[in-house]
C-alpha cells in the first residue's frame, strides 16, 4: 500500500521546456588512468557516440548535446516523460552511462541534474559551459606538464594552487606549449545536434560568446518543429 499512498518522493515534480539535462561522470579519473593525457581522442569519440545513441536510437532525443571532458549538457525543447523530473535525471544519464560502459568495456556512472532556461538563455548557458571547458583545458595541460616533469599528483596539484589561468598559460608557453594551437575540441568542446531530421557533429565549434556561435545555436533552435 505504500506505493499507492504517495510514498514516492518528488515524483510529482515537473519541468517545462526549454531545459538542459547535465550529466557528469562519476570517478572517471580512475577509469581513464591509462588513457592519453591530458586529452584522449578515443574517449571524446565515446562521449559523442553516446550522445548520438541517445538522439538516434533510444531517446529521449535532445536538440543538441554539448560535450567536454566527462560532462554532457543536453538541451530539450520539448518535455519527454511529461517533464517528470525524476524520470529525466535518471533515464537520460543511465542511457549515456550504459552506452559509455559498453564502449569502454567497464561499468561507469553519470549523475544528472536539470537546469531551467529561457529560450534567450540557451547561448549564455553554452557559453558558461564552454568557458569551463577552457578553464579545464588550461588546468589539465598545466597539471600533466608537472607530472611529465616528475612530480607526483599531489605535488603537481599543489604547484598550481593559487595560480591564475594567465600564469598557467604563460608557464606552458615557456615550455613550448601554445594552448591556442591545441585542437578545437579540446579547447571548446564538441557539439552533437539535430537539424532537418539529421544528426551532425561539430568538432570545430566557434565561441558561443561570438555572433557566429550565437548564430549556430539560434539556427539549431529555430529548426525545431513547432
Amino acid at each position: 500500500m505504500i506505493r499507492q499512498q504517495g510514498g514516492e518522493i518528488y515524483s510529482g515534480l515537473r519541468v517545462r521546456a526549454p531545459f538542459f539535462i547535465r550529466a557528469d561522470g562519476r570517478g572517471f579519473g580512475k577509469l581513464l588512468k591509462d588513457a592519453d593525457k591530458p586529452y584522449d581522442l578515443d574517449f571524446a569519440r565515446t562521449m559523442v557516440k553516446a550522445a548520438r545513441y541517445l538522439m538516434e536510437e533510444v531517446g529521449p532525443s535532445p536538440r543538441l548535446a554539448y560535450l567536454f571532458s566527462d560532462e554532457a549538457s543536453l538541451l530539450y525543447l520539448d518535455e519527454p516523460f511529461g517533464g517528470r523530473l525524476e524520470k529525466l535525471i535518471s533515464v537520460i544519464p543511465s542511457v549515456l552511462s550504459g552506452r559509455i560502459s559498453l564502449s569502454l568495456g567497464r561499468a561507469v556512472g553519470l549523475d544528472g541534474r536539470a537546469i531551467l532556461v529561457c529560450p534567450d538563455q540557451v547561448a549564455a548557458y553554452l557559453k558558461e559551459a564552454q568557458d569551463e571547458a577552457w578553464r579545464n583545458h588550461i588546468f589539465s595541460y598545466g597539471f600533466y606538464s608537472r607530472i611529465k616533469e616528475g612530480m607526483d599528483r599531489r605535488s603537481a596539484m599543489e604547484s598550481l594552487r593559487g595560480k591564475s589561468e594567465g600564469q598557467i598559460h604563460e608557464m606552458l608557453f615557456c615550455q613550448g606549449i601554445n594552448l591556442a594551437h591545441c585542437p578545437a575540441w579540446q579547447r571548446r568542446g564538441v557539439m552533437v545536434y539535430r537539424s532537418s531530421g539529421d544528426v551532425f557533429e561539430e568538432w570545430e565549434l566557434p565561441l558561443f560568446g561570438t555572433a557566429e556561435g550565437q548564430g549556430l545555436v539560434k539556427s539549431i533552435i529555430e529548426d525545431f518543429p513547432r
